[in-house]
């Protein structure tokens, strides 16, 4: 930094690397990589040669769809067998060549064409049923052909919904709300089925690259796979992220769902994901919080969770979540979480009215940067919050080239309140990129949000569909 700058500066920070993931080659030894999608085609996934999947070790996929769409869906399946190149080409900076599903995760896989068995064809609906019937009477065949396929044998079910269904994929009045994808998402949750939805527009995209990249990791995880892992989060740790849902068709006090995911591998894998309804919600500014006891039960149920796992409490707990940390829940989780030795307690936001800059020291004074300020950043305000770059610029795509994920707008930091815990920053920003790239449901190098909040409200929502809530915890591949 220049003499005379210092007077200039109000915070300090730092950058943290980009995190590195786990893949397997061909002889089973361990290979790294920054990016997901080259990792896997330049060395495998990360369960490859190892233990046996079950049954012949080939991928099986169903599909439900009606006629009139089948011979695009056939086609559409067809090319996920065959190589395809960036659209963009020799100036492409993230895609790699998809060389075809067999080739790229090394598994057999079987797509079924029309006249097979695992092939249904979903019957036309009446184009005279309004909104509320229609989709009612899609959600009911749909759930017909699911389960007719799922007594043919385990697979993937692709869900094939045509535009001119449309309006018949929910509705909404001021009693009831009903969506198609998060029912059947429901239904097939409580029978372990994994399903993957398909719309007409991904037929359609121009990019088959990246629409086989993105679809192919998606359903290579749901078919309970690992396609990459984190490479090094503290093996003493346990990841809890937390979400809400409003349950419309509960009574009142028992209509909040909490969505716990929980990450118990010191490689970020086994994301599982455990609901609840809170039993005494407290409502602030249209949020749901815990009570001291709500929170204490929460506390003893990731005890036991870990304790399932590794036949040992964890040495430390890190909690995310979206809104505050209120006392009632401070006192309660440390309650229930009694003997573990460190207990962090992270709220992850975006704040919307935040936007910075980049830009670079001249002789003169600064100038702006080519590029957003780099993700990793990580600025500290005050004893209990900072500023983390979760979303911003980075090398890792390419030696020497600067990377952009969507290249749009300014991006934004997240801010990270701290309402317990004593970990520095760099550890705290470290895992919390590190999650950011456990998202098996995209091709992207990062989502915007750590693994753990990523999904919560989303699945909590999905969960307060379940027809019976347990003890039992869900893998989070089955919600994708």
């Amino acid at each position: 930094m220049p003499d005379g700058f210092e007077r200039l500066i109000y915070h300090r920070g730092i950058e943290i690397q980009e995190p590195v993931l786990r893949f397997a080659n061909s002889k089973g030894t361990i290979a790294t990589d920054t990016l997901p999608l080259r990792g896997i085609a330049a060395k495998g996934p990360f369960d490859q040669n190892r233990a046996s999947h079950g049954d012949d070790g080939s991928i099986h996929i169903a599909v439900i769809c009606p006629r009139a769409e089948a011979p695009f869906v056939e086609q559409f399946l067809e090319d996920g067998m065959r190589k395809h190149d960036p659209q963009r080409g020799v100036n492409e900076e993230y895609l790699v060549p998809y060389t075809g599903f067999e080739n790229v995760y090394r598994v057999p896989v079987v797509f079924p064409g029309r006249g097979d068995s695992l092939w249904y064809t979903l019957p036309e609906l009446d184009s005279k049923l309004d909104e509320r019937d229609g989709a009612l009477e899609m959600s009911r065949r749909i759930r017909e052909a699911i389960s007719s396929l799922a007594a043919a044998g385990r697979s993937i079910i692709l869900i094939f919904t045509p535009d001119r269904w449309r309006r018949w994929r929910g509705f909404k009045t001021d009693d009831e709300v009903f969506d198609v994808h998060d029912f059947i998402k429901a239904y097939c949750v409580q029978r372990g089925i994994a399903t993957q939805f398909l719309d007409q527009d991904t037929l359609a995209y121009p990019d088959k690259c990246r629409v086989w990249w993105w679809l192919s990791v998606a359903l290579y995880a749901k078919a309970m796979r690992t396609p990459w892992v984190l490479d090094g989060l503290d093996s003493d740790t346990a990841f809890v992220g937390l979400g809400y849902a409003i349950d419309q068709r509960a009574n009142l006090g028992k209509h909040i769902v909490l969505g716990c995911s929980h990450i118990y591998n010191a490689q970020g894998q086994g994301l599982q994901f455990r609901l609840s309804r809170i039993e005494n919600p407290i409502i602030k500014g249209g949020n749901p919080f815990l009570s001291i006891e709500d929170a204490r039960r929460l506390g003893e149920t990731i005890r036991t969770l870990f304790w399932e796992s590794h036949l040992k409490l964890p040495g430390r707990v890190v909690i995310h979540k979206q809104t505050p940390f209120r006392k009632d829940e401070q006192e309660g989780l440390q309650a229930g979480l009694e003997g573990v030795r460190e207990l962090e307690l992270l709220q992850i936001n975006f704040e919307s009215a935040l936007r910075y800059v980049s830009s670079q020291p001249t002789k003169d004074g600064f100038k702006e940067g080519l590029f957003p300020v780099r993700r990793g950043t990580a600025v500290k305000l005050t004893d209990h919050e900072v500023l983390l770059w979760v979303h911003g610029s980075t090398e890792a795509a390419k030696t020497n080239w600067t990377y952009f994920q969507g290249k749009r707008r300014i991006p934004g930091p997240v801010v990270l309140t701290r309402y317990a815990g004593k970990s520095d920053i760099a550890t705290l920003a470290n895992e919390i990129l590190g999650l950011s790239k456990m998202d098996w449901n995209s091709g992207d190098l990062y989502a915007k949000l750590p693994a753990t909040i990523q999904s919560s409200k989303r699945i909590a929502r999905i969960g307060s569909l379940l027809d019976r809530f347990s003890n039992l915890s869900y893998d989070y591949r089955l919600f994708m």
